[in-house]
């Protein structure tokens, strides 16, 4: 089980608001190490939590994994998953440049469409710096959403990939899990090896892999969400993401250039301090200018922890009034491990939730 990591940055978030250490950090370009090794459930056998999690959602979407056209019939979600995997009926007039009948946003075919089909077995491997994942609808000349998945410190970057698995996130986009250049990821100012590798495994996947461009998204947990933050609070954002998805991070910046968010953390991060994230959540619904009116978000259901099995509260709400969709999910998944990580893990309803956010946006 993972122990404490570095704790350079661990006490980054409080309910009250302040950063901490975090800034000083940032400012340093030092590690984003914030404790721990093995996630939640991973050492349990948990990610089987999370295959019978993404198969009922398959099922639930009404066939989208497959084939991404008979989506629509199985609500909101279906609905989405239909309208964007590029699978399906909805991909009509999308290779010329034309919306879809779902109301989404034109595709734009990365200049990698048409080089070649899926990969042999679904995947391209280079060892210690990406894995790239491409579901069985990918055919090489339909653009698939994709999305950069960054892990945590001291984690291979496998881990989110076996923690995505069975989901949504496997079945309806392109998945890229880049390896960080040290135990944690480190931003540096933009300027690091980091930075660097990030930019040319986008570069890479634009170039070589039928991608649409317009839907290309990053997520990340713990150090690999804290860069997810580092990189939104440059000046002007990070136009390449069209929304983002930080499991567990830290406060780097006041304000950011606004962007679609889902944020994740547990209601009593042990290695946050004991905090929810609420200072980080402030930060983005400041930003989206939201008001201070929330709901309930209903589109993400509760599940059963990998870690412990217990019931799951996923504690989602969605800002009202905001620029941009602001949706803080905090949560009561005990996932970690079990002397001082508690609800630091990846929540067995992630993988799910973080797909159909993704797939609603317009």
């Amino acid at each position: 089980m993972g122990g404490s990591g570095g704790g350079a940055v661990s006490t980054g978030g409080t309910p009250t608001g302040g950063s901490g250490g975090s800034l000083a950090v940032g400012a340093s370009g030092g590690s984003l190490s914030n404790g721990g090794s093995t996630l939640g459930g991973a050492t349990t056998g948990g990610s089987g939590g999370l295959q019978m999690i993404g198969g009922q959602g398959g099922s639930a979407v009404g066939g989208s994994a497959p084939g991404g056209g008979a989506g629509g019939t199985g609500g909101t979600a279906g609905a989405s998953a239909g309208g964007v995997s590029g699978g399906g009926a909805n991909a009509g007039g999308a290779n010329t440049g034309g919306a879809n009948a779902g109301g989404f946003s034109a595709v734009v075919a990365s200049e990698g469409c048409g080089k070649g089909g899926r990969p042999n077995g679904g995947e391209v491997v280079v060892d210690n710096d990406h894995i790239y994942d491409f579901p069985q609808t990918y055919d090489g000349t339909t653009p698939m959403p994709l999305v950069i998945a960054l892990h945590g410190a001291n984690n291979p970057n496998t881990i989110l990939q076996t923690l995505s698995n069975g989901s949504r996130l496997e079945t309806n986009f392109v998945r890229a899990f880049p390896k960080s250049t040290g135990n944690a990821w480190s931003f540096s100012n933009g300027t690091g090896p980091d930075s660097m590798r990030i930019s040319a495994i986008y570069d890479e996947l634009l170039a070589n892999y039928c991608i649409d461009k317009s839907r290309v998204f990053l997520m990340g947990h713990s150090s690999g969400a804290q860069m997810t933050v580092h990189m939104a609070c440059v000046p002007g954002g990070d136009p390449r993401f069209k929304a983002i998805a930080p499991v567990a991070a830290s406060k780097y910046c006041d304000m950011l250039t606004p962007v679609p968010v889902m944020y994740i953390q547990g209601m009593m991060d042990a290695q946050r301090g004991g905090s929810d994230g609420a200072d980080v959540v402030a930060v983005f619904s400041a930003s989206n200018m939201c008001s201070a009116m929330s709901m309930p978000y209903a589109p993400v259901q509760g599940c059963n922890s990998s870690f412990d099995g217990q019931p799951v509260d996923p504690g989602c709400i969605e800002y009202q009034g905001c620029s941009q969709p602001t949706i803080w999910c905090s949560h009561n998944d005990h996932g970690y491990n079990s002397t001082d990580g508690f609800e630091h893990g990846w929540p067995c309803f992630a993988s799910n939730a973080i797909a159909d956010f993704f797939m609603s946006l317009p």
